[in-house]
């Protein structure tokens, strides 16, 4: 079953929607990422399946932790934009639907995803390091971080490789618009 259409594009499993919120957290999420450069994005879902009544799921972090998501207002929105261009095997698309769905229940990440986000983009200096890649599932994950993990683990381009945990609503939309994936000279 083929998922909806965003700006044009077909959305498969594994693309990324970045939206913009309207209150609330999302509006100080939007701020931090003007502040840094980004465009004003406040989150991020993965498209992982239509069921048989049409209706889009998605996988996300959130508050509450990683969740399924009828993501039928994401891609009805205007603001939401996606990676559906970018390409993706079969076999990367699968990836990253079953690494999201290992992921379902892991915890948000307030420490290291949001107060440390919040004192990058006000040019502070960390209070941490991250630790090193080792490979392990992470226990706590934001929705932008959370994306980044599943494509490292495909294989795929993504926002900051070097730093997944790092990477903001912010980041995904500009990746998407400047399509981060294919070779610049």
């Amino acid at each position: 079953m083929t998922g909806p259409v965003v700006h044009g594009a077909q959305l498969g499993p594994g693309d990324v929607l970045v939206c913009d919120g309207t209150a609330g957290l999302s509006k100080v999420i939007e701020v931090g990422a003007v502040l840094v450069g980004e465009p004003a994005a406040s989150h991020v879902a993965i498209y992982h399946h239509s069921d048989a009544n049409g209706t889009p799921w998605a996988i996300e972090g959130r508050p509450g932790g990683v969740g399924w998501r009828d993501a039928t207002d994401y891609a009805r929105d205007p603001r939401t934009i996606t990676n559906a261009d970018q390409p993706k095997t079969q076999a990367q698309r699968e990836t990253i639907s079953v690494y999201a769905e290992k992921m379902l229940g892991t915890s948000y990440d307030w420490v290291h995803g949001i107060a440390e986000d919040a004192l990058l983009a006000l040019d502070l200096p960390a209070l941490w390091k991250p630790e090193k890649d080792t490979g392990v599932v992470p226990c706590q994950v934001v929705c932008s971080s959370l994306a980044a993990w599943v494509y490292d683990r495909a294989d795929l381009d993504a926002p900051h490789p070097e730093d997944w945990r790092h990477v903001t609503p912010g980041a995904w939309a500009l990746f998407i618009a400047q399509q981060g994936w294919r070779p610049h000279a």
